[in-house]
């Protein structure tokens, strides 16, 4: 297998979706930026709003540069790529970026108009949270506009919850805790720093 795809928590595979077509699903390299760019060019523009929060967001050198730098640290990255020995074409791609604390990171999938409700968003977001969980992450978490149903679906089929944004009620954010215990930790280490608090 060649390491110019590699990623230590997600080998290439292939998998086949719900309409029979078949895609490789691998960690993104630097130089997938021409196949993202053509993917994101080639969305409708509601997906293109969906994805970018406004319908006419450019595909800049700095975006492509962003979405290809792949750490597998603090960014993880996942595309899917069909006819991958043959004639590549990237049909989807899921992000996530680790927040400041490294505690957290927010997600984004996005899939190709043509390539939609055959089960390939989910496979991506799968992937991308067995990756996140491994790495020891705490939470993932969308935010996506509250017209996009498509993420609705998709986000509360993968047990994600959906929160309104009360400072902008067209916002929804999608969030998933990854550790069983991690909402009791983190609420009992808020009621003992309050505790604290109040006895200083």
């Amino acid at each position: 297998m060649s390491t110019h795809y590699y990623c230590e928590n997600h080998e290439p595979e292939t998998v086949t979706l719900q309409d029979g077509r078949t895609v490789q699903i691998r960690a993104v390299c630097k130089t997938d930026g021409q196949l993202e760019k053509r993917l994101f060019e080639s969305l409708s523009p509601e997906s293109r709003r969906d994805r970018f929060l406004g319908g006419s967001h450019k595909v800049s050198k700095k975006l492509l540069s962003l979405l290809t730098e792949n750490d597998h640290d603090t960014h993880e990255a996942l595309i899917a790529v069909a006819d991958a020995d043959t004639d590549p074409k990237a049909v989807g791609v899921a992000h996530y970026a680790c927040d400041p604390g490294g505690h957290s990171c927010e997600c984004a999938v996005v899939v190709a108009d043509d390539w939609q409700h055959h089960g390939l968003g989910s496979l991506l977001l799968e992937r991308l949270t067995e990756i996140a969980t491994h790495h020891g992450l705490d939470q993932m978490y969308s935010i996506d506009s509250a017209e996009n149903h498509g993420q609705e679906h998709l986000a509360k089929a993968l047990g994600f919850q959906c929160t309104a944004d009360p400072r902008d009620y067209t916002l929804l954010t999608y969030s998933k805790y990854l550790h069983p215990d991690y909402l009791v930790t983190r609420q009992a280490a808020q009621q003992t720093a309050q505790e604290g608090r109040l006895h200083s």
